[in-house]
This record gives C-alpha cells, sequence and structure tokens, in this order.
C-alpha cells in the first residue's frame, strides 16, 4: 500500500542523486511511498515497476543497483525475505502514527521498531523482536556497471583476438586448463565465494559447471561467451574483494545465474532480433579487462 511522504527542496540539489539517472531519482522517491515506518519494503522489481513505472519501459532492478551503489537503499535476504532498506529513513519522514509496525526484517534478522507514545508519534527509542539470530545476509548485490572489472591478471583473455576466452568461466582464474570435473565433495551449507572457490580447486571442479543451465540460458538469449566471461569477472570480483564479500549462498553457480538473467551489471541489451549488444557499462568493462592483460603481458 502506498503511503503519503515528505519531500524537501534539498532533495533536488543533492551532488550525490545528481550523478544518477532521472528516473533512478524518481525510483527513489517512489520507494519512499512504498515502504514501512521502518523504511523498508520487499525486494521484488518487478511488483515495484508496476506500482511505480506501468507505463515505462525502466529497468527498475538496475536503478535500485544504482541507488544501493550510491549509499541510498541496502539490500539483503535474510529469514527467508528480501528487503530492500532506505538508509536514514527516520532523518528525513516522520511516519503517521498509526502506521503499523514493520513486519519486514533488519539486516540482523530482527523486527525492529521505533517505539510511539499513545498519541501515536516516536520516542526515538526502538525496541527489536528478534526473528533469526545471526541470520547470514544472503542478498543479490546488484552493480551499476560503473565499477572496474577486477584485474584478470590469469589470461581471462584470449592473447590473438582480445576477446575472453570462454574457458575462463569454467576453472576459477589463475588455474590451468581442468580436466574433465572430477566428482566433488564440496561442503553443503551457506559460504562465501572465496571458500566456494578454494573447495572447487582442491576438488578439481569449475565453479560453474558445464552442464549447468546458465550455459544454456546464455546460448538461447543470444549472450555471447564474451558477455556472459565478463560478467562472471565482474560477479567475483564483488563477493570475493568487493564490497558483497561477505555474502554468503549455499548454491554459487546459481547465484551467478541469477545476476545473469537479472543483468545485475547491466553488461548487455537483447535487441528485438534476439542478439544482445554490449551496453555503455559492458564495453568499459571490457575495455577494462583488455587494458590489464595487456599490462600483464608486458610486465611478463
Amino acid at each position: 500500500m502506498a503511503r503519503a511522504r515528505n519531500i524537501k527542496p534539498a532533495f533536488f540539489k543533492n551532488e550525490l542523486l545528481a550523478e544518477l539517472e532521472p528516473l533512478d531519482r524518481l525510483l527513489f522517491i517512489g520507494l519512499w511511498c512504498l515502504a514501512d515506518r521502518e523504511g523498508r519494503l520487499e525486494d521484488r522489481h518487478k511488483r515495484i515497476k508496476m506500482e511505480l513505472f506501468p507505463c515505462d519501459s525502466y529497468d527498475v532492478n538496475g536503478g535500485l543497483a544504482a541507488l544501493e551503489a550510491a549509499g541510498f537503499v541496502t539490500r539483503y535476504s535474510v529469514a527467508g525475505k528480501s528487503v530492500v532498506s532506505i538508509v536514514n529513513f527516520h532523518k528525513h519522514q516522520t511516519p503517521h502514527g498509526t502506521e503499523k509496525d514493520s513486519e519486514l526484517p533488519d539486516e540482523n534478522g530482527e523486527l525492529t521498531a521505533h517505539e510511539r507514545t499513545d498519541s501515536g508519534y516516536t520516542t526515538g527509542k526502538k525496541r527489536a523482536n528478534n526473528v533469526k539470530k545471526g541470520a547470514d545476509n544472503v542478498d543479490p548485490p546488484l552493480g551499476t556497471g560503473e565499477e572496474p572489472v577486477n584485474p584478470p591478471g590469469h589470461n581471462a583473455l584470449n592473447p590473438e583476438s582480445r576477446i575472453l576466452n570462454p574457458d575462463s568461466l569454467k576453472k576459477d582464474a589463475g588455474e590451468p586448463a581442468a580436466e574433465p570435473d572430477k566428482p566433488t565433495r564440496l561442503s553443503r551449507g551457506e559460504k562465501t565465494l572465496k571458500t566456494y572457490l578454494a573447495e572447487c580447486k582442491e576438488a578439481g571442479a569449475k565453479p560453474v559447471p558445464d552442464d549447468h543451465y546458465v550455459r544454456r540460458y546464455c546460448r538461447d538469449a543470444g549472450i555471447t561467451d564474451d558477455m556472459a566471461a565478463i560478467a562472471w569477472l565482474r560477479f567475483r570480483e564483488d563477493h570475493t574483494v568487493g564490497t558483497r564479500n561477505a555474502k554468503r549462498y549455499s548454491d554459487w553457480p546459481a547465484a551467478f545465474a541469477n545476476s545473469v538473467k537479472d543483468r545485475w551489471y547491466r553488461l548487455w541489451l537483447v535487441n528485438p532480433e534476439g542478439e544482445a549488444n554490449w551496453t555503455n557499462e559492458g564495453l568499459q568493462a571490457l575495455r577494462v579487462v583488455e587494458a590489464r592483460q595487456r599490462e600483464a603481458e608486458v610486465e611478463a
């Protein structure tokens, strides 16, 4: 249910917001109206689009990624809920006293709420009802396409053609070409990507198996091997040395597949003829990888 919120004149002069696309800024305003009294709403980008942009061909998922990268929202999954939380919501908004408490957990897996007086106004204090103590946040980090790609330094590029070697998806970069997958003994449960890659290396397994459905998805969608490999480099960087390095998944190939299907990094667009073309973000990412490959060759 949408709610009435306040907008201050300073919003239009905010220098960080000015760096975002106009529709991303409009999305930010719309999120205030969809959020509960704690500044939280379900992270369901298709539903958000139907609520805020029913007549526009706007990439809400990409917009949320841009807002998160700029520090205006956080996205996480905990206690079975995927949530968007608006940063400093109570600093700028004064929810009506009759609004019910949030039913969505915070990043620590707790239902927190600002306490209210009998008249319905907040007191400035918060109470917390635990939902799932110590739950791991497993939100998909959504990049904006602006961050540099982690240097491969491991020949993710084909030196002859200057394009990505498709085999870079089949093994952890830096490892020699692997023989056919051996039976693996990977631990179960949620783990960081660093742990998962280390287990794959020890077991002689490919992080994204040859028979994983994401490979057929890419072929069917017209996504080239180069694009998929760049997407993997971006995904790996975000989850090993980037801000998402502590995130945990129980199925990392599936998490990567979601990043491809939902275009977390906005590297390509598929035209009406079914062909995928590089976006500006994709070309920028590709150029960075090529430049770092050339540097590695010179140093060698």
